[in-house]
Parts: C-alpha cells; sequence; structure tokens
C-alpha cells in the first residue's frame, strides 16, 4: 500500500509536466525495487510503451484483462505511457523478470542459474539496446537448461555479455526461397471476387519486384498458393516438403489462417510477413512476425507525436461530430499528447452556425488548424464550404485541416477543396499520383499486365512491390540475420518504407512507418516520414 500511495503522490506532481512519461520511468524502476520481494511471488511491472493497450498487454503475458484490472483498478480509465502495470507471475513455460539498476545479462542467467545462451533464445530481441531498466525478458521455465560453469568468473562474464552484439552475425543466402500464401480464389459473392482480384494484383506487384532483383543479381525461387478463405487448403500446403525450408513466408487473410502460419513459423524459425490486416495478435509472442499495417493504437500514437511535431505553436480545433465514431480514439490521444506539452486546444459542433461558431475559435495570429473527430464524406462535406467561405471572406485567416488515410478514398471528388484549404493528414501508407515513381509504376503495371491498377487504398500492387523489394534486399544483405538487422535495410519504398520495432524482447515486429501528407497552395502534394 505504500508503494502505490508514493507512485499517486508522485505522479499527481509531475502530471502536468513535459517530462512526465521519463519520469514515470523512473518512478516505475523505483518501484521494483521497493517491491521485489513480492513481484517474485505474486507479480512483476511492466512498463507501459506508446500504442500499447491493457489487451495488448493481457496477450502478450498470458493472462486476462480481469487479471489486469484486479491489480490496476485506476486502469479501467485508461493507461498511460511511462506508467507500471502489475502483471501477475502465472505459472506455465515463463517467468517474466523487470531488468532493475545494475543487472546484466550475465548476473540475470546467473540468478535463474542457467547460461546466457537460455535467457537469449527465450528473448530474441534482446540486445546491448534494449537489455535496460524497466524493460521485461521472460525466463523459460519448463525446459532444461544449462548451467553456468564454475571456471572463470570473468571469462564468463565476458562470453555472456557478448551475446547481446552476436545478434548481428549470419550466413548468407545464396537461394532466396519465397512462399505467398493467397487467397486468390476466395468463394462466396462478387465482393469476395473482387478482394480477390487484389490480391492478384498484390502478387503481380510481387513479380515486378522479382525482376527488379533479379537485374540487380538476387537469385530468387518464389512458391506460389492458393490458400482460399479457410484452413482446409492451407493445412495440406503447410505439410509440403518444398515449404519447410523456405527463407520468407508472405500472406494469409483472416486469424485461423495468420495464426496457422505463424506456428509453422515459430516452430521452422522462418519469417512471417503479415501483409494485410492490422489487427493480428500474433505479433505479441512469435519472434520471426513482421506484420506491414499498424494496430491503430500504435498508429494513433504515432500520428499524434507526428502532429505535435509539426503543429506545435499552432491553434488546434477539434470539429466534433458523432462522439461514438471511431476516430475519437485518436481525438483523444491527439487530446492527451497536447495537454501534456501544455498546448491549448478548443473544440466546435456543427450547427447552422458552423460558419460563425469556427471563426470566434480561430486565432488571426497563429494557423489555425481544424480536425475533424471522423473520415467520413459527410463530414468533409459539412466543413469545406463553410471553411473555403471562411478563407476568402478573411484572406488574412489561416486555415488548415488535418484528417485521415481514409481521406485517400475520397481525394478525387475533394481535390479540390484539399488544395484550397491545405488539407493534410497522417497515414502508414501514400501512392502521390504526381511523383514520377508513381507514374513510372504506373506505366509498368500497365505495360506488363494491359489494366490499371485498381482503384483501392492502398494499392495492393504497388504494396507487393514494396514488399518484395524490401525483404528480398533484406534478405540477400543480411543473409540468417536478417531479423537482427532489419532497420539496417536500404530500400525507399513507393507507397510505404517500413520502419520496424519488435513489441517486446520475445515478439515479432510492427511497421511503424507514418507520413504527413500536405496538400499545398501551389497544387504540389508534400509528403513527410515522420521521424
Amino acid at each position: 500500500m505504500q508503494i502505490n500511495l508514493l507512485f499517486l503522490t508522485l505522479h499527481a506532481a509531475i502530471s502536468k509536466s513535459n517530462l512526465m512519461i521519463r519520469l514515470l520511468k523512473y518512478i516505475s524502476i523505483l518501484i521494483v525495487l521497493l517491491s521485489s520481494v513480492t513481484q517474485e511471488n505474486d507479480f512483476f511491472l511492466h512498463t507501459i510503451e506508446r500504442g500499447e493497450t491493457v489487451y495488448s498487454i493481457s496477450v502478450m503475458y498470458n493472462v486476462t484483462v480481469d487479471d489486469i484490472y484486479k491489480l490496476n483498478p485506476e486502469s479501467k480509465n485508461g493507461i498511460r505511457a511511462g506508467s507500471a502495470l502489475k502483471i501477475p507471475q502465472k505459472s506455465g513455460s515463463y517467468y517474466y523478470h523487470t531488468i532493475q539498476p545494475k543487472e546484466t545479462l550475465y548476473s540475470v542467467s546467473k540468478e535463474y542459474g542457467m547460461k546466457g545462451e537460455d535467457v537469449v533464445a527465450a528473448n530474441p530481441g534482446l540486445s546491448v539496446q534494449t537489455f535496460t531498466i524497466g524493460k521485461t525478458i521472460r525466463i523459460p521455465t519448463n525446459m532444461v537448461t544449462t548451467p553456468m560453469d564454475t571456471g572463470n568468473e570473468s571469462a564468463q562474464k565476458r562470453e555472456t555479455e557478448a551475446l547481446l552484439t552476436q545478434m548481428l552475425e549470419g550466413t548468407d543466402i545464396k537461394m532466396i526461397k519465397v512462399a505467398l500464401l493467397l487467397p486468390f480464389g476466395l468463394k462466396g459473392n462478387i465482393n469476395n471476387n473482387a478482394q480477390g482480384n487484389r490480391f492478384v494484383e498484390y502478387y503481380e506487384g510481387f513479380l515486378m519486384a522479382l525482376m527488379q532483383t533479379k537485374n540487380a543479381g538476387i537469385s530468387v525461387d518464389l512458391q506460389v498458393y492458393d490458400i482460399g478463405d479457410d484452413v482446409a487448403d492451407l493445412s495440406a500446403i503447410l505439410k509440403k516438403n518444398t515449404i519447410q525450408d523456405v527463407n520468407l513466408l508472405i500472406g494469409g487473410l483472416n486469424d485461423k489462417q495468420i495464426r496457422m502460419i505463424s506456428a509453422f513459423s515459430k516452430d521452422k524459425g522462418i519469417p512471417y510477413v503479415i501483409p494485410f490486416t492490422s489487427k493480428s495478435d500474433e505479433p505479441l509472442n512469435n519472434p520471426h512476425i513482421f506484420q506491414i499495417n499498424t494496430p491503430q493504437s500504435y498508429l494513433y500514437s504515432k500520428a499524434s507525436t507526428a502532429f505535435c511535431r509539426q503543429f506545435k505553436d499552432k491553434q488546434v480545433i477539434f470539429f466534433l461530430s458523432d462522439p461514438a465514431n471511431e476516430k475519437m480514439e485518436f481525438v483523444k490521444t491527439l487530446q492527451a499528447d497536447l495537454t501534456q506539452m501544455k498546448e491549448t486546444f478548443k473544440s466546435v459542433s456543427y450547427s447552422d452556425r458552423f460558419y460563425q461558431d469556427a471563426y470566434e475559435q480561430m486565432n488571426p495570429d497563429k494557423l489555425n488548424v481544424i480536425i475533424p473527430s471522423d473520415d467520413s464524406p459527410e463530414t468533409l462535406t459539412k466543413i469545406a464550404a463553410p471553411l473555403k467561405a471562411l478563407s476568402e471572406t478573411h484572406p488574412d485567416l489561416r486555415i488548415t485541416v488535418f484528417g485521415y488515410p481514409e481521406w485517400q478514398v475520397h481525394s478525387s471528388e475533394y481535390m479540390e477543396s484539399y488544395f484550397k484549404l491545405r488539407a493534410g493528414f497522417y497515414s502508414g501508407f501514400y501512392a502521390d499520383p504526381t511523383s514520377p515513381e508513381v507514374k513510372n509504376f504506373y506505366y509498368d503495371f500497365n505495360n506488363w499486365y494491359s489494366r490499371d491498377l485498381i482503384s483501392t487504398f492502398p494499392k495492393f500492387g504497388i504494396l507487393g512491390y514494396d514488399t518484395g523489394m524490401f525483404f528480398i534486399k533484406g534478405l540477400h544483405e543480411y543473409g540468417t540475420a536478417f531479423e537482427a538487422n532489419i532497420n539496417k535495410v536500404k530500400n525507399k519504398g513507393i507507397q510505404t518504407d517500413f520502419k520496424f520495432e519488435r513489441v517486446n524482447n520475445w515478439g515479432g515486429f510492427i511497421n511503424t512507418n507514418i507520413y504527413i501528407i500536405s496538400f499545398n497552395p501551389d497544387f504540389s502534394i508534400s509528403k513527410n516520414a515522420s521521424r
């Protein structure tokens, strides 16, 4: 109880500080020290990272959301990056250990009576950068481990600590074997057929990447399988001898398929790319997974950070429509970040007085950034005309509108408004139709297949191309050490760049790339990657 009171007191004292997250991490470390005895038997402490949710943390540690709520009742009202959550130590395959000050890989390994190799094997993400105070690692409990030798302790320390840097070394792959597992033949209505066509287009874009890498002298053996929309065909495919030793798996559509491919990937140690969905939980516990689509909570967190950096000291005005709309989660994330940075913001709702109400909230000395709380075309229609009228009536008033990736779907209809209002939005994917790279891809795709890309967001053909170029180049350059060197791969994507982050020390990667897209008064489009 004393520990909880200490935490709450310090939390309240610094809640308005710009250094809150950093200070909360140090407080979490203090709690670890004070509660180490209790922690060993009952719970451990997880330091919350941006983008994590109570649900994702529960999946990560194989506990229920209710388990977390019981130990952390305040988490029902939301969690904050940098603070600590108590997680129950449940019996199972692993014991979870929170790294404390002055601990090393050697000291932790010695504490649990096993070699450092055993700890590293259970935590593929461990490195000099990730073995840090407050991070969690897992200790295997259901395997026979090899105790440390009783020889020269200083030599053992050196050898054990060296394990954190040896992950970057690997062997070359002469012929890169890739298996594409795509649902080409979806059964059912015309919508399923249209979706199947998108996966055909993805495959076609991937083939264009293979031609590029072949011209660069990279050899690839491609296996392509139609997995349909269930798991019966997939199960048989994964038993084939030809797929047992591939270097890369790509595909899967629904949860059942992804879980099955993930289990195969984990058992064989094969890197697995999930190219389409953002909602899979598999990256939380499979170290070989690369999820291309960013989960919404991470995307909102990254977008909010990028927004606060680009629009610092501006007048932010939220246009609130339906509070139940899904984009309210982003609005709340952004409002919390603005409050933390001591940036003021205002709100306005739609009514017959919207023109006047919006004008009264604006600051004539700052850029006024309007952010709607939903991404619908109806909302764009409601606000576009009044805001354009305000710009024309008050030419000295600087106005911009900031929104969402889904605005790309409506770009042809609202392009004139985007430029007029100097609109912008965040997105992990964007194919700028005015850029030479996109124009050249459209031309090459049409030349190859005698048709245009399907009008979707994202463009599946470019997604297949970007994915193929990145992963094949990475495997060619780093071989079996590809995963440890993932963010050293040099490849400029057409529609997305890949910036992968491991979700924890034993899980896989998610792509956290994000762009801020801006429509400029000179009718050019800026595509700026967030740092």
